[in-house]
């Protein structure tokens, strides 16, 4: 319990509640975000494996920031393994698929793949979410917000905690 109390109390200041400093580099803040609300999504345990599998659709320099951050890390006793995808990759079995706003074009078609699996999808557009997207991070007022569609996550076979969804900002 006072593990969980200590995880929440991260969360909380990662997510919604601490500023975006300028000497905090925001890709680091989103890394540490994406490895934080995983803690508090349940997969069917048919969907897990031995590693838990973070396909990454985004540019570069925040793809290599993922995988420092998840480098030596373990989310529920699982080594946490970053997969950068490329144009012809599939998402490889991942349980968590990251899509980043430069990433518009390959949302539509990752998204539809995602649909119905136990995949946590994560994006930072407006539309994200209304195409199926389960969650969104997105910066207001310097600091890292987060949306979800919690239909969508039931869709996926996925359960989101409750108290996850309380720091979530209302989706549109």
């Amino acid at each position: 319990m006072r593990t969980v109390c200590l995880l929440m109390a991260v969360l909380v200041g990662v997510i919604s509640r601490v500023h975006l400093y300028a000497q905090l580099d925001e890709g680091l803040v989103k890394a540490a975000a994406l490895l934080k609300v995983a803690l508090f999504v349940d997969w069917p345990a048919t969907s897990m494996n031995d590693r838990f599998v973070i396909a990454v659709a985004a540019d570069e320099e925040f793809s290599q920031t993922l995988i420092a951050a998840a480098r030596g890390r373990k989310l529920n006793n699982r080594e946490v393994m970053v997969r950068r995808l490329v144009d012809s990759d599939e998402t490889c079995g991942c349980q968590m698929l990251f899509v980043g706003v430069r990433e518009d074009v390959r949302s539509t078609m990752l998204l539809r793949w995602a649909r119905r699996k136990p995949v946590l999808t994560v994006g930072e557009t407006t539309a994200f979410l209304r195409e199926g997207g389960i969650v969104r991070l997105f910066r207001a007022d310097d600091r890292l917000r987060l949306q979800i569609n919690n239909k969508s996550a039931e869709d996926a076979g996925l359960k989101i905690s409750s108290r996850l969804l309380q720091l979530a900002d209302q989706t549109p």
